[in-house]
């Protein structure tokens, strides 16, 4: 059964002036009533604070208009008087005041003209805004600032709604991938992801989407020119109650990064295949660098010796000879070809052929040294031995001279 809502009494015109002018009297907000002539003749005591007066009763209206606008409040005020209305009459619009001391502070005001049986007047409520506009300069001026490091960031920036049409995308962005602002009007991201990494790019975009955090990303872009541009950064999410409203992403221009470890990677397989032994080691001979060929040639793996002195692989004589060399390559010198021996791991004394050059660091600063190592024992050997055997050749002959010498002068007798 449904309830029969309680009589409410009507209110006694006494009890609704009470009420009216107690709202009045502790309102925060500033309420003026002018006569026809802009003689103020009610102010609550927000209006004489807010305008720094002990009361406004008795004052004209201009007192409270800077100088430059009281030629428009007159008018108003004929337009008024004339015809009994006011352009602005139950609007709320923006404007500014003036207090006592002469300061111009801005106001939210509505005007609300009013005839009674004593004549015409116009009732303002005037709200200070000064503080709401500061905080809104601060939000302009913050969101300037923001927009300014977006705009000259190095990264390229980018967010993208569901649909993947381009909400945003910094200056960085355009100028790596040369696309305008009319072309990101009909691009959306697949279609500038490189091929190669679409299907992967579609998987991660379908993630983000459902709200993930991503924070490494690793993909291809496409220039208008269709060049390949690597990048790498992270990608979340702006959410708005509840739901995904755009995906938002930094990224960095890797490509020549790319590039630089592919050649490393080159590089070092190159090295790393070489027949040749390739070896680093700081400017006190601890051994950084070990590849394969320096493998075979000593005998000794690359765990075996990195950290350990380059003096394991030879005696005192030739340490001393090695120490002199690495003065020379200090200074910034290269040392070609110069043949040395050697000891592997098994104790066999070897003949390599080294070269030696300066290791230096990004500063140009010289950090250690790197040989060349070629295994010349058996050149040495077959050079030994044609020595060997050119000698032993060369003492026949001689015999054989000395003994017909020997013949004829005694055939000669």
């Amino acid at each position: 059964m449904a309830s029969v809502p309680p009589e409410v009494p009507e209110m006694s015109e006494e009890d609704l002036k009470t009420i009216f002018e107690t709202v009045i009297s502790k309102s925060p907000d500033a309420i003026i009533t002018a006569n026809m002539d802009g003689v103020i003749v009610f102010s609550n005591p927000a209006a004489d604070r807010m305008y720094g007066y002990p009361t406004l009763r008795g004052k004209n209206l201009d007192i409270l208009v800077p100088e430059h606008m009281r030629d428009d409040l007159h008018i108003k005020m004929e337009e008024y008087r004339v015809a009994g209305r006011h352009e602005l009459s139950g609007r709320v619009f923006e404007t500014v005041s003036l207090r006592s001391d002469g300061t111009e502070f801005p106001v939210e005001m509505t005007i609300n003209p009013a005839e009674t049986p004593t004549g015409r007047y116009i009732t303002s409520i005037i709200r200070d805004i000064s503080q709401r506009r500061k905080m809104e300069e601060e939000v302009r001026s913050s969101e300037e600032q923001f927009r300014d490091l977006l705009e000259n960031a190095t990264d390229m920036i980018q967010a993208v709604n569901p649909e993947g049409k381009f909400v945003y995308v910094n200056r960085a962005w355009k100028e790596t991938l040369g696309y305008t602002d009319r072309d990101l009007e009909e691009l959306t991201l697949f279609d500038v992801i490189h091929p190669d990494k679409l299907q992967e790019c579609r998987e991660l975009f379908r993630r983000v989407m459902s709200g993930e955090n991503i924070p490494t990303v690793e993909t291809a872009f496409i220039t208008r020119d269709r060049e390949k541009v690597f990048v790498e950064g992270n990608v979340n999410v702006r959410m708005r109650n509840g739901k995904v409203e755009y995906s938002r992403a930094i990224f960095r221009d890797v490509t020549e990064k790319i590039k630089f470890q592919r050649e490393l990677e080159r590089l070092a397989a190159i090295v790393e295949s070489s027949g040749d032994g390739i070896i680093s080691y700081d400017l006190e001979g601890n051994i950084m660098d070990w590849n394969r060929g320096a493998e075979v040639i000593y005998g000794y793996s690359a765990d075996e010796v990195k950290g350990k002195n380059i003096s394991i692989l030879m005696d005192e004589e030739e340490l001393e000879r090695l120490r002199g060399l690495i003065s020379e390559v200090k200074s910034g010198d290269s040392v070609s070809n110069f043949e040395a021996r050697r000891i592997r791991k098994d104790g066999e004394e070897i003949w390599v052929s080294i070269s030696l050059s300066p290791l230096r660091d990004f500063n140009g600063e010289i950090i250690g040294i790197s040989t060349i190592a070629r295994d010349i024992t058996e050149m040495k050997r077959t050079q030994q031995a044609l020595e060997a055997s050119e000698e032993k050749y060369r003492k026949i002959v001689e015999k054989f001279i000395q003994n017909a010498l020997a013949l004829i002068s005694e055939i000669n007798r």
